[in-house]
C-alpha cells in the first residue's frame, strides 16, 4: 500500500487535538493567553511510520494548520516537517512504545514552535516587555498542559491501533 493506515490514525488524532486545543483558546480569549500545543503532532507518526507515510501525516497535518492559523502559508507545515525528519533520524535511540521520550520530544518541539512563532510574528517589537512576557505565560500554560495532555493523546493514539487492529510496533525498527 502506498501509505499506511496508521497514518491516517495519526492524522485524524492530530486534527482531533487541534480542534479541541481551539476550543479550549476560544474560552481562554478573555484572559489573553492561549495553548500552543502543536509539538505533539509530529512525534508518533515519525516514530512509527516509515519516512514516506509519516511524511504524508506530517504533511497534511501541517497543511490543515496553516490553513486554519493566520501564518504566512507553508510556516507550520516547514515547522512540522523539520521537526518530523528530526524525530525519523533519532528514532532508532528512542523508544516509542513507552510515552517517556516521546513527551520530552513534543516538549522540545512545542517551545521551538512558539519561540519561533513569537520571533516571526513579534518583529519590531523584540524590546518590548510584554511581548517576552506574554511569551513566557503561554510557554507555561502550553507546557503545564502538554505534561497532562501528552501521555493521554499518545495512548489515545496507541488505542484507536489496537482498536482497528493494526500493527501497533513501529516499522523499520531494528531488533532489539
Amino acid at each position: 500500500m502506498f501509505i499506511d493506515s496508521r497514518a491516517f490514525i495519526f492524522l485524524g488524532a492530530n486534527l482531533l487535538l487541534f480542534y479541541l486545543v481551539q476550543l479550549v483558546n476560544s474560552s481562554l480569549a478573555s484572559l489573553g493567553i492561549y495553548l500552543l500545543l502543536l509539538g505533539l503532532m509530529p512525534v508518533l507518526p515519525a516514530l512509527y511510520l516509515k519516512p514516506r507515510s509519516a511524511f504524508i501525516c506530517i504533511l497534511l497535518s501541517g497543511l490543515w494548520i496553516d490553513a486554519a492559523c493566520p501564518v504566512p502559508f507553508g510556516f507550520f507545515t516547514t515547522l512540522f516537517l523539520l521537526a518530523g525528519t528530526l524525530t525519523s533520524l533519532l528514532r532508532h535511540r528512542l523508544r516509542p512504545e513507552h510515552s517517556f521520550h516521546p513527551s520530552i520530544l513534543a516538549q522540545f518541539f512545542n517551545l521551538g514552535v512558539i519561540l519561533i512563532l513569537t520571533l516571526r510574528k513579534g518583529a519590531g517589537n523584540y524590546f518590548v516587555l510584554e511581548l517576552w512576557i506574554q511569551t513566557a505565560l503561554i510557554i507555561l500554560t502550553s507546557s503545564l498542559a502538554l505534561l497532562l495532555i501528552t501521555p493521554w493523546f499518545f495512548r489515545f493514539q496507541r488505542m484507536l491501533i489496537a482498536f482497528f487492529r493494526l500493527d501497533p510496533e513501529p516499522e523499520g525498527l531494528p531488533i532489539r
